[in-house]
């Protein structure tokens, strides 16, 4: 009774802690399947129609400025307006234009009227309806008062920069500047594309000296329209270097021979290289800077069918966001082409959800590759380029203005027409994971095609996650493959060689064949990573022979066995011939280790690596499929070996001493009954040995160079999912998407051998029924 109870509380304590096991882990990967979400909102009243905002990394003060120089600073926590700041370099003139939003002209006390204003960060560029651009920085400075933070605004002017004499307003403007140089790209009320730059030149003795350069561009845009229009992603060139985001809106009109064109946005990179202006006809045309006395046209493509009213480039100025005038949203890359003369292209790689209205302000995020679209029926859409997912999608039911993306990514700004600022603060922790972005092609920044790719990070804060689990997935079908193919047949032979033929004085082998299983991995793996993958690397041309002459010796041993009279004479005991194989083993391998240097120089070339990689198109590394194979079959031989020797020796002595009495040989009565009899309990076996491969950590993890390719090349290497958590789970931050991706891993690996082991119990079942009427 006692036993019964002990057992039964056992089984069931197994299958609590099985049960509890895999709800945990789901715990962890469960917020994974949740999305983006708002968790607060709110409503504030401003004086006026701001043209631009801002607001600090905490969300606790915005910023809002206005055409006529005035810029409050609002708290978010009661609606305050606690600070004013007049631009002083104003002097009466208004500001003109805003890089990412449009606005119907309003004339103030002296007549001027507003279009928008460039942003940059803290940067802000002012465009002036008498031709001067206007620099100011807002940063904000933290203080703590009695563990209470306390925010200030920090508010800089530079050098105001005059466009031209005349007055002529500024209907478009675009920014860019560091500590050395400043470019700005501008487009004047009578159709002109002017590019500005200011940069500092320094000598060998650190002397600087300012070079200013202005440069009319109009007739890179007009020249060039017309031209044929190229169709998108087929034609053109020149590399998008990185940056961030700048945009520009409104049409303003450029007429050349009664052909007219409406520039309708212009962007900016972060490099101040690669300027992109739109036009209402849906073409973009890129215009290369780098050389400020000498821009140049790269390529000019249709995008889309309607004006493009948005431009901007996510983090890293890699991908560049379009929106149009019917609502369309698209993310754009230059990738290499071989069909351009430049061998790059734009080409279109990402669509997103489309509004139902005009885009008039797109925002990116500092943290990511999400961004934030306004349309002007007052949609707003929180979408994420990598994943190809809108993530929050609500309105205002109102004319929106101005956007801004909070510097965590984690709050949403805008203004509207009726002078309210609203505030929607989200919750968007893993934007990047779809099941299409972990187990499905997509197209990453720098890569020419949808692609499977797992690098969870990389060396600068623009860098793109990119965590598919699909070459892990792959990593562990492979290693688990080779080392099956190395482990089930001599696993299942030497027990059916040791059950059915050993002789009994020699069966001491079981037991320590069966201490190999309890060799720690990591020892297996140190010296599978550090001994035998050299060792293989410099002698593979005699591997690669040596089947033929291990084969050519057994035949030689056989050949002496039939014709020497002296094995004949009942010297040996029946069980024990298999050591006469031996010697002959022994020199096969001697021989393979002579020969090869010989092989390699008259049939490889005098280099095995360069043949695979000439002839082959093989790459060879030194830590490789087969030295998983090897090291991992060695690791899993033991349980095989074992569970099948075990099956093969509880089959009835009547069955084969009945298949012995009909005549059947030894060899026969093994093949044909023993085995089927026994197959139960090898597929059990074969399972078991499954199981043991594909949580393998160790081995995979030092004799593999955890590379999470997707090649079935015996001479590579790989990553599979158990090597990649061990890799992985140090460095990943706690509740961050790599940390949860990697339980995600976790819980596949659970899966998989739940399912795996109960297909193999269930198919086990029916094969004993079958074999038990033997």
């Amino acid at each position: 009774m006692a036993a019964h109870w002990v057992i039964t509380l056992g089984g069931a304590a197994t299958v609590f802690v099985v049960l509890a096991l895999f709800f945990f882990i789901f715990l962890e990967v469960y917020p994974l399947l949740q999305g983006a979400k708002v968790t607060k909102e709110n409503t504030y009243t401003l004086q006026d129609k701001a043209i631009s905002i801002g607001v600090d990394d905490h969300q606790e003060v915005a910023f809002a400025v206005y055409n006529n120089g005035n810029i409050e600073f609002i708290s978010l926590s009661n609606g305050e307006v606690f600070k004013k700041y007049q631009i002083a370099g104003l002097n009466g003139s208004s500001v003109t234009h805003q890089d990412a939003t449009n606005f119907p002209h309003k004339t103030n006390a002296q007549g001027n009227y507003i279009t928008s204003v460039s942003q940059d960060r803290d940067r802000l560029a002012l465009g002036t309806n008498d031709g001067r651009i206007l620099t100011v920085s807002i940063n904000f400075s933290e203080s703590f008062d009695n563990e209470k933070r306390i925010i200030l605004p920090e508010i800089s002017e530079a050098e105001t920069v005059i466009v031209n004499t005349e007055g002529i307003g500024l209907n478009s403007i675009t920014s860019r500047g560091d500590e050395s140089a400043t470019v700005t790209a501008v487009h004047t009320e009578d159709g002109k594309l002017v590019l500005i730059s200011s940069e500092v030149e320094r000598t060998l003795f650190g002397e600087g000296e300012r070079k200013e350069i202005k440069k009319d561009i109009t007739d890179l845009v007009v020249q060039y329209s017309l031209n044929q229009i190229t169709p998108p992603s087929q034609e053109g060139g020149g590399k998008l270097e990185t940056g961030t985001m700048l945009v520009s809106h409104n049409p303003i009109h450029v007429t050349e021979q009664e052909n007219k064109i409406e520039i309708t946005s212009l962007a900016l990179d972060l490099f101040m290289e690669n300027l992109y202006v739109g036009t209402s006809s849906g073409e973009l045309f890129h215009i290369n800077v780098r050389d400020r006395s000498n821009p140049y046209l790269v390529e000019k493509v249709r995008v889309s069918d309607k004006a493009i009213t948005a431009l901007g480039f996510l983090l890293g100025d890699v991908s560049l966001v379009t929106g149009d005038a019917g609502g369309g949203v698209n993310v754009w890359m230059q990738v290499r082409d071989e069909m351009s003369s430049s061998g790059w292209a734009l080409k279109k790689v990402h669509t997103l959800t489309s509004h139902n209205a005009k885009v008039i302000a797109v925002a990116s995020s500092m943290r990511d590759k999400g961004f934030v679209t306004i349309a002007t029926d007052g949609t707003i859409h929180l979408n994420h380029a990598t994943s190809e997912q809108t993530l929050l999608n609500f309105e205002t039911k109102s004319i929106l203005t101005t956007l801004v993306f909070s510097p965590k990514a984690n709050g949403i700004l805008v203004t509207d027409s009726n002078n309210r600022l609203f505030q929607w603060i989200i919750s968007n922790p893993h934007p990047e994971t779809t099941l299409k972005t972990l187990f499905g092609p997509v197209w990453y920044e720098g890569y020419e095609k949808p692609e499977f790719i797992w690098q969870s990070t990389g060396g600068t804060d623009d860098f793109e996650p990119k965590l598919s689990l699909v070459p892990l997935i792959f990593g562990t079908i492979k290693g688990t493959v080779y080392a099956l193919i190395i482990a089930v047949p001599i696993g299942i032979l030497a027990a059916l060689y040791t059950s059915q033929f050993l002789h009994n004085s020699l069966k001491i082998i079981k037991p320590v064949i069966e201490i190999m299983a309890a060799l720690p991995s990591v020892i297996l793996g140190f010296l599978a990573g550090l001994w035998l993958a050299p060792l293989l690397e410099r002698i593979f041309p005699a591997i690669i022979i040596m089947p033929f002459f291990i084969t050519l010796s057994i035949v030689i041993a056989l050949v002496i066995w039939k014709i020497l009279p002296v094995f004949g004479k009942g010297w040996y005991r029946y069980g024990t011939e298999a050591l006469v194989l031996i010697p002959f083993l022994i020199g096969a391998v001697y021989v393979s280790l002579q020969l090869g240097g010989v092989f390699e120089s008259v049939f490889l070339g005098g280099d095995y690596r360069e043949w695979f990689s000439n002839i082959l198109g093989l790459r060879y590394d030194q830590r490789n499929a087969v030295i998983v194979g090897i090291a991992m079959g060695f690791a899993v031989i033991p349980l095989i070996f074992t569970i099948s020797e075990d099956a093969m020796s509880n089959v009835p002595n009547s069955l084969r001493s009945a298949s012995l009495a009909l005549g059947a040989t030894p060899w026969q009565t093994a093949v044909r009954i023993v085995l089927p009899t026994a197959s139960p309990g090898i597929f059990s076996a074969v399972m078991i040995g499954f199981g043991r491969a594909v949580g393998e950590t160790m081995i995979v993890l030092m004799a593999t160079g955890n590379t999470p390719i997707m090649d079935w090349n015996l001479f590579n290497g790989f990553r599979a999912l158990s090597a990649n958590i061990a890799v992985e789970i140090p460095e990943a931050p706690f509740g961050g998407t790599l940390y949860r991706v990697l339980f995600l891993a976790a819980l596949l690996l659970f899966i998989t051998t739940f399912v795996v082991n109960t297909l193999a119990e269930m198919v086990r079942q029916r094969m004993r029924l079958r074999y038990s009427k033997l």
